[in-house]
């Protein structure tokens, strides 16, 4: 049974402790001692990743900006090192984050909790900021609804502060900090646990880890709270703004409130005709998600690098020139036919056999320069596709014909590989782990560079790679994907959602823009909002 949320409230209050004052020199002695006494259990664990999130507290990275100083208010926080699964999986669960946010009334996420996970390299994440653009976030962010992405300050977000004769001013930290800047983890756990390449991230609950051997952060759970005690005018008391969500055994919480999410979602509600066709019309996600798909986009970094990637892919194009300058109009594919996927139980929705698929693209009027035949309205194919996943030996058990698919699929793309499309170059364009060796990274520190990194010195390449090719497919000025997979699902989403916050529909007018769905009777035009992600109901 799916685990349930806790009852939203209007205000998730500020915890509070009392300190008595008797006690205001001696505390922050005792605390240092116990400070030092856990941190010499994990530290021999960090690894060369946190030494890059070591040097970052106090350092502005290029796209993070003012609008990322907190306010004294409740800050939500992941308190899993980072986020579980593949990249879309992860989205999901960064969805139902900060959904619970949103229900939750909390105005601001700790942006240094938020992490994603390299699904290929265990253990090894990526902050945030390195990833996604925080400041255009930040910048939209209140006219959706959406939590601001904050750095953390520990005389804001938790400390001790002292009132009396109608003043108040914040003073040294009492008590030891929920927020372990130097590690990038939420406190209360015993972290070299959590770094450990051995153990099963899925079989522990960290929320209910948090204080759990170490009673001086049992109030990092969020739920001690009593009033400040007083000695005479003086009152000295703790706080601390910080919420911690995520955790779960299994799928975990996220996942489970994004399955919720999800299942409000009904099927399609009416139906439209379009050129003599009738097109289901589905209900569009909520406005969080829908939010997120508008707000959520990659870095200028890694968006200048995939377009100088695709500009030079064009210019290998053999039916075409394109000068440097130009911008190479780009059909995405995405047809799902590697080999876990010709078993199971989604690709019913699906056209299993690659050369089919080709073929469909070739012949289809849509994608035709007017009468010109064989003159296509883009210049390149993006092919998102596992090649490790369709290169690898067939497991124990396939026989034909489903052998002779898998065969011929690949057979079929090593030879788009190499003399491009329909018989007249156009060329194949493989963007992720390509484009993400040539991707740098970097802190800076009031405009001079502090560190400069590359994905595979954090063991991320994977990571990056996913990211790049999913936005290679958003951005592209046509997208052909399947029904039943999560990734066309989302890429859907983000394109059409794209186009209504930007209120940019000129690109439906030249053709571009469009999103198709490819199946085994062929293709056809996508309208509004994609169908929920369901293998199930063949009806939805």
């Amino acid at each position: 049974m799916a685990e349930s949320l806790p009852t939203p409230s209007a205000s998730p209050p500020t915890r509070s402790f009392a300190a008595s004052s008797k006690l205001k020199f001696l505390v922050p002695l005792f605390m240092l001692f116990l400070n030092m006494l856990y941190l010499s259990s994990y530290l021999p664990q960090l690894d060369h990743q946190l030494e890059y999130d070591s040097t970052i507290r106090g350092i502005n990275t290029s796209n993070v900006d003012a609008l990322t100083i907190p306010k004294p208010i409740p800050t939500l926080v992941h308190s899993d090192p980072h986020f579980l699964g593949g990249f879309r999986n992860q989205h999901m669960r960064f969805v139902a984050f900060v959904n619970y946010a949103v229900q939750n009334n909390i105005n601001q996420i700790l942006l240094p909790s938020l992490r994603w996970g390299d699904a290929h390299s265990k253990g090894k994440s990526m902050r945030h900021e390195y990833l996604f653009d925080v400041q255009y976030w930040n910048e939209r962010a209140i006219s959706k609804g959406l939590p601001l992405l904050v750095r953390y300050d520990a005389n804001v977000l938790e400390g001790n502060s002292m009132s009396g004769n109608g003043t108040q001013q914040y003073e040294e930290h009492h008590v030891f900090p929920c927020w372990n800047a130097t590690s990038g983890l939420y406190s209360g756990f015993d972290e070299s646990i959590l770094r450990s390449d051995k153990i099963n991230m899925r079989r522990i609950d960290t929320l209910s880890e948090i204080g759990k051997d170490n009673p001086t952060l049992f109030h990092c759970r969020g739920e001690l709270s009593s009033d400040a005690e007083s000695n005479h005018s003086t009152i000295i008391r703790s706080f601390m703004h910080l919420v911690p969500y995520g955790g779960g055994t299994g799928a975990g919480r996220l996942w489970n409130e994004y399955g919720r999410l999800q299942g409000r979602r009904k099927s399609a509600s009416e139906t439209i005709v379009v050129n003599n066709q009738t097109m289901n019309v589905y209900p569009e996600h909520g406005p969080v998600e829908k939010a997120i798909f508008q707000l959520l986009r990659p870095t200028d970094r890694i968006q200048s690098t995939l377009e100088e990637a695709l500009r030079t892919a064009a210019t290998t194009n053999s039916t075409k020139s394109l000068s440097s300058t130009q911008v190479p109009r780009v059909l995405a594919l995405h047809p799902r036919v590697e080999q876990e996927m010709l078993t199971h139980r989604c690709s019913r929705f699906m056209e299993s056999n690659l050369t089919t698929v080709f073929e469909r693209l070739r012949t289809f009027p849509g994608f035709q320069d007017g009468e010109k035949s064989r003159v296509y309205n883009f210049d390149l194919v993006f092919v998102a596709i596992s090649k490790g996943q369709l290169e690898k030996k067939p497991d124990n058990g396939i026989r034909p014909p489903l052998l002779d698919i898998m065969n011929g699929n690949l057979a079929a793309l090593t030879n788009a590989r190499r003399h491009g499309l329909f018989g007249i170059g156009i060329p194949i364009f493989e963007s992720g782990v390509e484009t993400t060796s040539k991707l740098w990274f970097e802190d800076r520190h009031q405009d001079k560079i502090i560190h400069s990194f590359t994905a595979d010195s954090l063991g991320v390449t994977e990571l990056v790679a996913s990211v790049i090719d999913f936005f290679t497919a958003v951005k592209s000025d046509i997208f052909v994907g399947v029904r039943g997979s999560s990734y066309s699902t989302d890429v859907f989403s983000a394109r059409y959602y794209g186009i209504q916050e930007t209120n940019d529909f000129s690109a439906y007018s030249n053709g571009g823009g469009r999103n198709y769905i490819l199946g085994p009777d062929g293709i056809k035009e996508l309208f509004g909002a994609p169908p929920p992600h369901d293998c199930s109901n063949p009806k939805r």
